[in-house]
Order: C-alpha cells, then sequence, then structure tokens
C-alpha cells in the first residue's frame, strides 16, 4: 500500500498507460489513454485559467500586513479555491495539484511565522506547475510546426529546451491485481507522482522517446495526433454545428482562401521576403531595405498569432494583411 498522496501510472505496453489516484487509503481508477493523446489534452487546456490561479496566489501579500487568524483561514480557504479552478479544467492537474497542498501542514492561526511559512510553500507549488504547464504547452506547439522529418524532431527539441529532463519522478513496481486474482503473480512497471511538474515532465520525456507525429490542423489550429508517420494538414474532430470534419471540408476552406489575393500566399512570400532582408548585410547591395533579425522574429511570432486568428474569423481581412505587410515600408537601418 502507498503511503503518499499522488497520481500512480501503469504502463501498458510502449504507447499507452493507465491512471490511478492515491488518496490516503483509497486508490481510484481514473482512465486510460495513449502518451500523447495525454500530452495533447493537457496542453489545449486554456492557460488563463492557469494565470488566474497563479495570480490569486501570487499577489497575496503576507508581509506588511496585520496578521489574524481570520485572515489566515481566508487565505487557506482562497487557495483552495484555485484548486477548484484548475479541477473544473483538468482533473489530473487538480488532483496533483491538491496532493501537493496536502503535504503543507496548516499551521494554528496564531503562529504567524509558520502561516507565513506554509503560504510561501503554497505559492512556490503554483508558480513551479504554472512554468511546467508553460513550458509543455510551448515545446508541443513547436514540436507540431517543426518542419523536418519526424525522426528529427525529437534532437531539435533537445536543442531548444533539454531542462525538463532534470526533472525526476519514482519508478516503481506493482502487482498487477488482475492477475493476482487468477493465482498469478505479474509485475507491472509504473511511476509515482506527487507533483504536477514531474507529470507533465515526464510526459515532454515520453515524447521524445516515442516521437509520435503529432500535427496542427490547418483548418481548426488544434493539434492531433496523426495515423500514418506522414505530415498531416487536417484532423478528423467535427466542426462545431457542423457533421463534417475537418480533413473533409479543410482544403475546401483552404482552396478558397488561396483563390483570393490575400490569405496565405500573401503570409508565405511575406515570411519568405523578410527572412531573406534579416539575414542580409547592411552594408550589401539591397534591392530591398534591411531588416534587424530580432525585428523579424518578433513581427514573425505576431504574424503566425494573426494567421491563427484569422483562420479562425477572429480578426478582420484587412487586420490580418496589416500585420503580414507591417515590415514592407521599413526603411534601412
Amino acid at each position: 500500500m502507498l503511503d503518499k498522496n499522488g497520481l500512480n501510472l501503469l504502463t501498458r505496453g510502449k504507447l499507452k498507460f493507465t491512471l490511478n489516484y492515491h488518496h490516503g487509503e483509497t486508490t481510484t481508477k481514473l482512465y486510460s489513454n495513449s502518451y500523447a493523446g495525454e500530452l495533447i489534452n493537457l496542453v489545449r487546456i486554456d492557460s488563463d485559467a492557469i494565470q488566474i490561479a497563479l495570480n490569486s496566489v501570487n499577489n497575496e501579500s503576507v508581509v506588511n500586513k496585520r496578521f489574524s487568524p481570520t485572515r489566515a483561514d481566508r487565505i487557506f480557504e482562497e487557495n483552495l479555491q484555485v484548486v477548484k479552478i484548475i479541477k473544473s479544467i483538468n482533473e489530473v492537474l487538480g488532483l496533483l495539484l491538491e496532493a501537493e497542498l496536502s503535504g503543507i501542514e496548516k499551521p494554528s492561526p496564531d503562529d504567524r511565522k509558520g502561516y507565513e511559512k506554509a503560504i510561501e510553500a503554497q505559492r512556490k507549488t503554483y508558480r513551479e506547475f504554472g512554468y511546467a504547464f508553460q513550458n509543455a504547452k510551448v515545446l508541443m506547439m513547436i514540436y507540431a510546426d517543426l518542419d523536418c522529418p519526424l525522426e528529427e524532431k525529437p534532437a531539435k527539441i533537445l536543442k531548444i529546451d533539454n531542462s525538463f529532463l532534470d526533472n525526476a519522478y519514482q519508478e516503481l513496481c506493482f502487482v498487477n491485481e488482475e492477475k493476482a486474482k487468477e493465482n498469478k503473480v505479474v509485475l507491472s512497471k509504473g511511476y509515482l507522482f506527487e507533483s504536477a511538474a514531474n507529470y507533465l515532465n515526464y510526459l515532454l520525456v515520453r515524447l521524445i522517446l516515442l516521437s509520435p507525429n503529432i500535427c496542427t490542423c490547418q483548418n481548426c489550429g488544434r493539434l492531433f495526433l496523426a495515423k500514418t508517420k506522414k505530415r498531416t494538414n487536417y484532423c478528423s474532430n467535427k466542426q462545431p454545428g457542423s457533421k463534417k470534419k475537418c480533413c473533409e471540408i479543410g482544403p475546401k476552406n483552404r482552396m478558397k482562401l488561396q483563390s483570393t489575393l490575400f490569405g496565405f500566399e500573401d503570409y508565405d512570400k511575406a515570411v519568405e521576403r523578410n527572412y531573406q532582408r534579416s539575414i542580409r548585410s547592411v552594408h550589401h547591395h539591397l534591392t530591398t531595405p534591411h531588416v534587424n533579425r530580432n525585428d523579424y522574429r518578433i513581427w514573425l511570432e505576431k504574424a503566425q498569432k494573426a494567421k491563427q486568428q484569422w483562420i479562425k474569423q477572429e480578426i478582420s481581412d484587412d487586420e490580418y494583411l496589416s500585420v503580414v505587410h507591417e515590415l514592407d515600408d521599413n526603411d534601412p537601418d
């Protein structure tokens, strides 16, 4: 019997696993999933709610405010509300945060030093979770959009950021309960996570080891797991209010957009044009004005965001084109 609260992951072959949650003497089976599917589900969640949770903790100043038992109780109650915010978004991360907080001893309301120490421990927990979540989200998006063969993606991701490999998690062996009922002793490999950050980092390590073909849908913008090793442009999710899938309507939408005077063609040409301008020397003979490398990177990030917003019809054609052509009139440095 495990004596710590946390998440227990039991492997099912190389690609899938089953999740159980331990709390006290109770073990609850959550669900089964693939590693790639679980990571995609986690990074799909709205990061605004994560920011709400972090702000709710970090903005509460302890020092320079009068200590009172009533205020101490209020702080702890509010932090439990933060857990509920996370739990409403994703059950697993919420349970892990709850397990982490359960290890923080709530002091007596009259113990000011103990109270401040407990609050700081709670803040540290949420900060670490927030950093790990953002790291996972950014790396997954980069992984899906890397324009290189699938087998080269893990190495490129490691060059970008390999800090998540330093995070530790506990590897365990468990007796397979189903086989035990048949009077057979079979050991199953698994992992125990007491931290949401460590769970996210474990999934990222599996991403490196398994190298699944995760792509970004060019129609809805969501991450999805492709069925083949080839680059796939559209997912099989149904669109809201429609019975058709992205893979059915995506190509038609793209052709319609490309048939206009604006859209993807303008974007692709602008990216290539501004990239070439950014790598040229200021003293070289130029047919077009020079663009600072840092300005190019900032513009590219804005253009990528504007493109996704335009596809989702969140911004108008004119707003989108103004971003795409923002550097066209730049003067030489």
